[in-house]
Formats: C-alpha cells, sequence, structure tokens
C-alpha cells in the first residue's frame, strides 16, 4: 500500500486492523479473487509494527479509538461521520439485528483486548521472537540485549591492535599508521565497515602477513612499471637536448633546458629506486612531456614526429594513479577481525545488539529448524501490518520475505506493507530504499495507492504536486530513478500526485489568503556562509512581519479569526549548523525559539565537556588547578574579574574549595543527581542562565546529563569510574539512542526550529525552509569506501573507489536529498515559505563547465 505525505498512512492501518477483527470482505471479489481474509482474528493474532516507540503508542491508541468508534456506530449510540465513508460501508454490509450485534460484540471484545495486542517496534518484536522460540532460534534464556556496544567495540578494537599492529616491524608499523593513526582511528573505520563485514570468518593470515602480502605485489607491479624506463629517458633526453640545442625548434622561453632536465632527472631516480617512492612530477610537468605539450612548445610553422617514449610517460602516469596503496587490504583484515572478536566478547558476556538480533533470526529461519521455526511464528502471526516500510532495512525485508514467501501470495497469511518510498531519509541509520523497491517488484499487481491528502490546504497539495510533476517530466524522474515520463514506463519510484481533502480553515492576512507557497530568492553569487546568514535574516525578517500583523491568522467559519503565534511557525533545516543560523537570525529580532533534533547526542552538547571538567574538581576539591578550570567553564559562566580575584585572595580561593568539599560530600552520601542540583543553586546557574538566550537550552542539557549520569552511577563504583564514564561517552561517536538524544527545551509558545528527519510524520500550520537548496557535499577521501546495490538491490562494500563508483554513489546522495526536500515540502497544512539560491546553483553550473 503506497503512500504519500499527508494521506493518511496511521488510519489506513487502524481501517485495516478494524476489517480482520470484522473478518469483513467477501470471500470473492467481482473477478473471481479471494477479496478478505479467510477468519475473524482477534488482537494477539494481528502483529502491527512500526519503527519507533512513539509510533507504537500513536497506533495502538489509534486502532483502539476506532474500534470503539466502530462499536458505538454498530450499536446504534454514535451517528458514522458523514465523511467517513469507509465506516459506513462496513456498518451497510453487516444487517441490522443478531448479526450487527455480534460484530459490535467482537469490536468490544477487541478494543478491550488491545492491552494485549501485538503493536511493536520491529526490534522489540524480534527480541519478543527469539525469546519465545528460544530453543528453535538457538538463543539463550538469560542473555541480554546491548543498545549501544560502543563500549565491547573498542575493546575489541584495542585487543586488535595489542594483537597485531605491536608486533609489526618498523616498515609494517609505519605503513599501517598511515592508514589508522592510533586505536580510535581504527575503531572509528570498523563501525564504518562493520555493517558490510559482519558474519564473515576472519581468515588466518596476521596483519603482517597481509601486509607483506601487499608490499610483495606492489614491488612487483612497481617493477613492471618501471621496467624499460630508463632507456626511454635517455632516449627522451638525447631528443629533446638535441632540438633545443639548434634553437630552431622550440620555444626557450616555454621548454627551457633546466626545467626539462629536472623532470628528466626525477623520471630517472623513480626508474632506478627500489622501493614504491611515487614519481613526483606535477601535472604541467606531465602535460609539457607529452606530445601535446611538446607541440605547443614547437616554434611557428615547425611541425615533427615525436618519440613514442612520450606517450608512454601519460599511460605510466596513469597506471601509477591506479596502483592504490595497501591500505583496503589492510582495513578488511581489521573489520572481519574486530567484528569477529566483537562477536565472541558478546557471546561471553550474554549480551547481542539489536543488529544481532536479526541476524540471529534471519540465520535461524534460514537455518535446519527454520522450517518449524517458521510455522510456529505465522501460526501466532497469520497477518502482519509494516507501518513506514519505506525504512526498512534490507535484513529486515528477507526475514518477512522468509516468514509470509511474498512471491507465493498465500491466502492462509497476509503481509501488509504500508509506506511512502518519496520519505525513505534514513539511511544512516541502516534503512535501505532498495528493500522497498525490492518489495514492490515481488508485489507487482498487488499494489494499492492512498491519493487523497488530508494534510493541507487544496492550494497547498495543488503546489507541491506541480513542482514534483514538473521534475517527473525529466528522463530521470523527480526522485531520479529513471521513473519520468521520458523513460517510456513506470519506473520503480514515480511520482503520482494526489488529490487534496481540503481544510475548512484557512490562513489569511488582510488582504485575504496568504500564498500557499512564497519563494525568496536570491541571484548574487555568493559564498555558503553569506548566503546563509542571507537567508536566515530574510527568514526570520518575514517571521517577525507576520507575527507583527495583527491581522496575519487563521480563519474558521466555525470559530472565527485567530491571530498567528509563534508555536504555529516551524522553520525546517538540515542540521545544527543551519539551526544555530536562523536561531541566530531569531534572537536579533526578539523571537524566542526553541531546537528539536532527533541526530544530536546529550554528550556532544558544549554543556558535557564544562560538566566533565566540574565533576574533576569536585572529585578532587584540593587539587587547585581542576577548581581553576572548573570555575572558568562556560558552564560556571563567571566574570573575567571574578575569575581572577582568587589568584589575589586567598579567602575567596579558600571559599571556593570549601564549596567544592562540601559538594564532594554531598555525591558520596546522596548520589551525583543531588550533588548537581546543589551546584545549580549553590552558583545560582538557573537565574543566570535564563536571563541568556541560549539559556533554557543549558539548563534542559545539564538536567538531563545529570540524570544519565545518575543511572551510570548506580552500577559504577567510585566517582572516578563515573568521570571515565563521561569521558568515554563523550568521545563516543553518536548512537542515536533515545535516551542520548538532545530533549526539547520549552513547550512554550515558540517558534520550533526542527530538522528535517524529526519534523517525518509530523505536521504544522506554517512552514519555512530558509535553505531549501541545502545539499550534502560528497567529499572523497584517499580512505573512502562506498557501499553500492547491485542489480538485485544487495549492497556490496568496494574499496576501489573509482570514477564510475564516485558518480554512483553521488547519484544516491542526490536522491536522498530529494526525498529530504520532498519530506520538507509536505509538512505544513496552509503555508510554505522557501529560501532558494540562484547564486549556489549559477556557481554550481560554472563549476561543472569548469570540470
Amino acid at each position: 500500500i503506497e503512500a504519500s505525505a499527508g494521506t493518511g498512512e496511521t488510519w489506513t492501518v487502524a481501517t485495516l486492523y478494524l476489517r480482520l477483527i470484522l473478518e469483513h470482505g467477501e470471500a470473492v471479489d467481482d473477478a473471481g479473487d479471494a477479496a478478505g481474509f479467510a477468519r475473524a482474528l482477534t488482537p494477539p493474532e494481528i502483529l502491527v509494527m512500526t519503527f519507533t516507540k512513539a509510533a507504537t503508542r500513536e497506533l495502538s491508541e489509534r486502532i483502539r479509538d476506532r474500534l470503539l468508534q466502530a462499536m458505538r456506530c454498530f450499536r446504534g449510540q454514535a451517528a458514522v461521520p458523514a465523511d467517513d465513508r469507509v465506516l459506513a460501508a462496513l456498518l451497510a454490509s453487516f444487517p441490522d439485528g443478531q448479526v450487527r450485534e455480534a460484530a459490535a460484540w467482537r469490536l468490544a471484545t477487541a478494543a478491550e483486548g488491545m492491552d494485549d495486542a501485538a503493536v511493536y517496534t520491529l526490534d522489540a518484536w524480534v527480541q519478543r521472537m527469539l525469546r519465545e522460540h528460544a530453543f528453535d532460534s538457538g538463543s539463550l534464556f538469560d542473555e541480554e540485549v546491548q543498545p549501544d556496544e560502543a563500549g565491547m567495540l573498542a575493546e575489541a578494537t584495542r585487543d586488535y591492535w595489542r594483537q597485531q599492529v605491536y608486533p609489526l616491524d618498523a616498515s609494517a608499523l609505519a605503513g599501517v599508521l598511515d592508514v589508522w593513526a592510533d586505536p580510535v582511528a581504527l575503531a572509528k573505520d570498523v563501525l564504518r565497515l562493520k555493517r558490510y563485514v559482519d558474519g564473515r570468518a576472519p581468515d588466518r593470515r596476521s596483519l603482517a602477513d597481509v601486509w607483506a602480502a601487499e608490499a610483495a605485489g606492489r614491488l612487483a607491479a612497481l617493477a613492471g612499471l618501471k621496467e624499460g624506463w630508463s632507456e626511454r629517458v635517455g632516449v627522451m633526453r638525447e631528443w629533446v637536448e638535441g632540438h633545443l640545442a639548434s634553437r630552431q625548434v622550440f620555444n626557450g622561453v616555454v621548454l627551457k633546458r633546466p626545467v626539462i632536465a629536472k623532470w628528466l632527472d626525477e623520471i630517472t631516480r623513480w626508474a632506478g629506486a627500489a622501493d614504491t617512492s611515487d614519481l613526483k612530477l606535477s601535472d604541467a610537468a606531465i602535460h609539457r612531456l607529452s606530445p601535446a605539450g611538446l607541440r605547443e612548445a614547437l616554434k611557428e610553422g615547425v611541425a615533427l614526429d615525436i618519440p613514442g617514449q612520450f606517450d608512454a610517460l601519460r599511460a605510466t602516469v596513469d597506471a601509477l594513479g591506479n596502483f592504490g596503496p595497501p591500505g583496503p587490504a589492510l582495513r578488511r583484515h581489521a573489520a572481519v577481525h574486530v567484528a569477529a572478536r566483537l562477536r565472541e566478547l558478546k557471546r561471553r558476556a550474554g549480551a547481542y545488539g539489536f543488529d544481532d538480533m536479526l541476524d540471529r533470526l534471519e540465520a535461524a529461519l534460514a537455518g535446519p529448524g527454520g522450517d518449524r521455526l517458521r510455522e510456529r511464528i505465522v501460526a501466532q502471526y497469520p497477518v502482519s501490518l509494516i507501518d513506514e516500510f519505506q525504512d526498512t532495512s534490507p535484513v529486515q525485508y528477507r526475514i518477512f520475505d522468509r516468514l509470509y514467501r511474498i512471491a507465493d501470495n498465500d491466502r492462509a497469511t497476509a503481509l501488509l506493507l504500508i509506506g511512502d518510498p518519496k520519505q525513505a531519509i534514513y539511511s544512516f541509520r541502516g534503512a535501505d530504499i532498495q528493500s522497498y523497491l525490492k518489495a514492490r517488484a515481488s508485489t507487482a499487481d498487488r499494489h494499492y495507492l492512498l491519493t487523497t491528502n488530508h494534510r493541507s490546504s487544496a492550494p497547498l497539495v495543488a503546489v507541491v504536486n506541480r513542482l514534483f510533476e514538473a521534475a517527473e517530466t525529466r528522463a530521470a524522474g523527480a526522485f531520479r530513478f529513471a521513473s519520468g515520463a521520458m523513460s517510456g514506463d513506470d519506473g520503480p519510484l514515480p511520482f503520482v500526485p494526489v488529490d487534496a481533502r481540503g481544510r475548512t480553515d484557512a490562513y489569511c492576512d488582510a488582504d485575504g489568503p496568504i500564498a500557499a507557497l512564497t519563494v525568496c530568492h536570491d541571484a548574487e553569487l555568493l559564498g555558503k556562509r553569506d548566503l546563509q546568514r542571507r537567508f536566515a535574516a530574510n527568514c526570520a525578517e518575514h517571521i517577525a512581519s507576520a507575527l507583527d500583523d495583527a491581522n496575519t491568522g487563521f480563519v474558521d467559519p466555525s470559530t472565527g479569526f485567530v491571530r498567528l503565534r509563534p508555536a504555529d511557525i516551524t522553520v525546517l533545516v538540515r542540521d545544527r549548523f543551519e539551526g544555530a543560523a536562523i536561531r541566530r537570525a531569531l534572537q536579533w529580532r526578539h523571537i524566542a525559539s526553541v531546537y528539536l533534533s532527533d541526530q544530536d547526542s546529550v554528550f556532544h552538547s558544549p554543556e558535557a565537556d564544562d560538566l566533565r571538567h566540574w565533576l574533576q574538581a569536585v572529585a578532587d576539591p584540593m587539587n587547585g588547578r581542576l577548581a581553576r578550570i572548573a570555575y572558568a567553564t562556560r558552564m560556571v559562566d563567571l566574570p573575567l574579574a571574578d575569575l581572577a580575584l582568587p589568584v589575589h585572595d586567598d579567602g575567596m580561593f579558600e571559599r571556593r574549595t570549601d564549596d567544592l568539599k562540601r559538594l564532594n560530600d554531598e555525591w558520596r552520601r546522596l548520589g551525583i543527581l543531588a550533588m548537581l542540583r546543589r551546584t545549580l543553586h549553590l552558583l545560582d546557574l538557573p537565574a543566570r542562565w535564563l536571563r541568556m538566550p541560549d539559556g533554557e537550552r543549558r539548563l534542559t542539557n545539564v538536567l538531563h546529563l545529570a540524570e544519565l549520569l545518575q543511572q551510570a552511577g548506580a552500577r559504577l563504583d567510585g566517582e572516578q569510574a563515573l568521570i571515565r564514564w563521561l569521558e568515554d561517552e563523550i568521545g563516543k561517536p553518536p548512537s542515536q539512542a533515545d535516551e542520548e538524544i538532545v530533549r526539547l527545551e520549552s513547550d512554550a509558545d515558540l517558534v520550533r526550529v526542527v530538522t528535517i528527519h524529526k519534523a517525518k510524520g509530523l505536521e504544522y500550520p506554517v512552514v519555512y525552509l530558509p535553505f531549501a537548496c541545502s545539499h550534502r557535499e560528497k567529499k572523497w577521501e584517499d580512505d573512502a569506501v562506498v557501499a553500492l546495490a547491485g542489480e538485485h538491490g544487495e549492497r556490496t562494500l568496494s574499496f576501489d573507489v573509482g570514477a564510475d563508483e564516485k558518480a554512483r554513489a553521488e547519484l544516491e546522495t542526490q536522491q536522498e536529498d530529494v526525498r529530504l526536500l520532498y519530506v520538507a515540502l509536505t509538512r505544513a497544512r496552509h503555508a510554505l515559505w522557501l529560501g532558494v539560491a540562484l547564486g549556489v546553483l549559477a556557481l554550481e553550473r560554472a563549476a561543472s563547465r569548469r570540470r
């Protein structure tokens, strides 16, 4: 069931659930095909899944409300809403009397049993299956889920470093350190690669063996390239010097004898070197020593045959350019070995992560007892509904394909996949649109579309339709999957325009309804930072004007006019840098705002680092250096005069030290949470912070960190252990764990600044997108790897990143950028304001022409 933004995915899930409870649907439809499920089901038999805990709670409540609404209508206690044609058709299909009463009883029973309903996040359901079917899945009963495996990964990395890197000789060590400077760099690299090598058995070679084999192969290949070049250089030198001596052939200004001699000496050095030294010639030198470059240096009217040795130089240089370092082999060895060591550490600790759960269930279904396990799970859940299916990972899709055998289309089971591929924006979490496209291909002729937008006003729906319809006429289609009108077929991801249900209220000012779309464009060629500041200012100015206008607001026939409030306005951004830019612009205009993201970890906030210094000082109150650092942090935020006072006033320093001693005592007696709350009041921090523009953000982060520290303190022994835990958390890459994500600092009437990822699934009255042209610039490094989808959607890891691989990877990035734009443009109910930097487009086109 393919949705579009605002077309009612959750309502559809609840309605399908209602039909399954009622056993609704004729046994055979007009075409002679079965149209309903074989029997009535109960809530524990209908598996409903989505990807977040908040979404499961919302789904449960929506399903319960839908069941209760239908039950009241079936009992005649309430009339069917005029716009609910589905419920009206359901009611009409059950004759009045005993049949309808029985249906109402089933609905009431199902609503009462929703506490036992099978509504889960996918991770929670997989964990449940492994425990309930422990014998068939080979799981232990006492294992624990470890959502964040960063600590174990760091341990596995250190083990690898000790076992594999320490024994290396000087030459091999120097090469390895060129790949990873230290174990921290190795851990970051393994984290990027682990997803693609997990499960592979490590080879028996050591890192030293891999280095030796790669170095030997490199030397042999390099020797082949160098062969014959000493003789070629001699020929080249003799030919050039002979023609330069005559002074009748070459322009002496363009082709200078000392420069040519220097270049040829470098080729001679490289050809005679026994090591793997690179050929150190500039692009200008290589061009001048090519036949084309030499012809450019000829005097006017001179024609000359150029020896083939000069042409061979370009081919050799190109071959050297493709002659990569041993890095890929070393990285692959490390990733496989560290992943294997991590699995061993988890096994010994009786712990596993969410990815491990998926792998285990898939392995169990593919194993010797897989058929029996499948039969038991399918008997338990004959029908499954998966909401937000576009966020599925490849292994998740394979599990459901094994369970419900999508291609078989078995009438004894049902798998209902509901999603919108145009909103697949979570690749950084492991979701892969290729899984959706694979399911789409497997269910050909079994597709249904939700084509009515219930969220936005009719003019706004028309605007978004127009934008993407225009893009769809291009050969690549709107979403760059070759699905456009010019491609000649439907394609894997077409844009289908939607109808609008419309809204009763309207967004107006003194002149009448406000346009659904306002575009602010700037054609001046400016740098990225200057454009960001300019559009942040333009956006903030437009918001200020709208809020200052008493005639701007919403008109509804039933409630009348309601003036626009700050909470009605949402600014969508890509990241915290764009968020900071727009919030600064709003602050300068005295407009309060709140920032919300689903990617920023509280451990990476400035408050986390300041809190680390404060805890170090409290844990060792007699250490004067630590005390001075703690009081100088941004968190304490003392004026310079107060910071300098203890240097000259011993009494002031002693009083501060006494405060730290009392806090240390409180930490030992009552715990870190009580100590940090005492710190806030002792230094009068809340009162001082709340007078600052970002004060609420500071206070929220400190209280959030205090809670996390209190939880960690319950399982750690001593102050220093807790400080080390905080240091480790600060140094880890973001995990996107729910408990770490920064919290909303206020629910007051403020302008919201929200990342597009966080806004997915939500709606707002008025939306501003000041950086609509924002996109991710793909930066290629020497250690770049890509995981590209093959013909059947499966991704393979490639260390050999050539021009074709880069082009495909950049195309995938652009595809997701367009999907992000679609999500942003479909959040508003009434109006959109876009900032379009035409200067950025012009600069990019000019750069493309230069390339």
